[in-house]
């Protein structure tokens, strides 16, 4: 063949469900609904025998008055017991416990419950560790986040002050090509990996570290995050329905037809052709800009970076061609 396509695909069309978005928008957990239980029948002896009534936890009907006798004896309990060690005072409780009933055990448990439980997130920007609190909350999915956001303020505000959507979109700009490309061609880029202001490098100025007007915001990225997944959406969908424009290069080799090789970046397209040469191309206009001639054989490989090309033909050499000046400088013979 003598011709390569190269498409774009269009954003602009309703998106639907995209594949990565429909797996965990659309799980349902399934369990296995087990058999009833069948009814247990007490003895006569032990259905009838009860030491006391039984109150549930948390029943509205009021704590009876204490006792005359624990009146009188808890202050003198409770002074032995502060002068205890902790050991004693755990093993004093242990004994306590082992010596209660199964309501009794309840009440205690549901008294410990709010004691014990500690909302970690809001407590550590409380002693300065800001930091910690934002790492933890980094390593958040974005259907969490917004979970997050909404158990309270004080959430809300380490999710808000440590820009945590934006460290977000940037992870998947540095993680995944289509959301690297979307940014590069939507023009995000410039809204991201930029420092929090008063945090820009020492030889960096203020004013080539500030982020665009508007984006210092954390609300900006917050909003920022499902336009992306709307395109990306839309482009998903695209390839799905065949929704795109195809465009051909004519490579100009009528005597072999044949293309073994490319690689493009957002200027321009290398081919490695059948017909010996390597044909540079513009990446907007499709034109062939350079045609570098040398090897003998069917050039079969190439690569390049921003200041050399190296290629592979079948004439057993490997050649080098500055970028710059497209004129070879290396000949390798195999």
């Amino acid at each position: 063949m003598d011709e390569m396509d190269t498409g774009s695909i269009s954003g602009d069309s309703a998106p639907e469900d995209s594949p990565r978005e429909a797996i965990s928008e659309t799980e349902e957990a399934m369990a296995m609904s087990p058999a009833p239980a069948q009814p247990i029948k007490l003895p006569k002896a032990a259905a009838t025998k009860s030491a006391e009534p039984w109150t549930p936890v948390g029943s509205a009907h009021p704590r009876p008055a204490p006792s005359k006798a624990y009146l009188k004896e808890r202050s003198a309990c409770l002074t032995a017991f502060r002068g205890w060690s902790e050991q004693d005072q755990i093993d004093f409780v242990e004994e306590l416990l082992s010596g209660m009933c199964h309501y009794q055990h309840g009440t205690v448990d549901a008294f410990l419950k709010p004691m014990l439980q500690r909302d970690f997130i809001s407590l550590l920007p409380k002693r300065g560790l800001d930091h910690v609190a934002e790492s933890i909350l980094g390593y958040l999915d974005a259907r969490s986040l917004c979970a997050a956001e909404l158990v309270c303020q004080s959430w809300l505000r380490v999710i808000s002050e440590g820009m945590l959507w934006k460290k977000l979109i940037e992870h998947k700009v540095n993680t995944d090509s289509l959301w690297a490309g979307l940014a590069e061609r939507r023009g995000w880029m410039q809204h991201l990996f930029k420092p929090r202001p008063g945090l820009q490098s020492p030889h960096e100025s203020a004013a080539a570290a500030a982020p665009p007007a508007g984006t210092q915001n954390h609300s900006f990225y917050r909003r920022l995050y499902p336009v992306i997944i709307k395109d990306i959406k839309a482009i998903e969908n695209n390839w799905r329905c065949g929704k795109h424009n195809l465009q051909r290069i004519n490579c100009q080799s009528e005597n072999s037809k044949g293309v073994y090789c490319l690689q493009y970046d957002d200027a321009k397209i290398v081919s490695g052709l059948r017909d010996n040469t390597i044909k540079v191309w513009d990446r907007a206009t499709l034109s062939c800009v350079r045609e570098l001639n040398g090897h003998t054989g069917s050039v079969l490989c190439l690569q390049y970076d921003e200041n050399v090309i190296i290629s592979g033909s079948s004439d057993s050499t490997v050649r080098a061609w500055l970028v710059g000046s497209l004129r070879r400088i290396v000949k390798l013979t195999t």
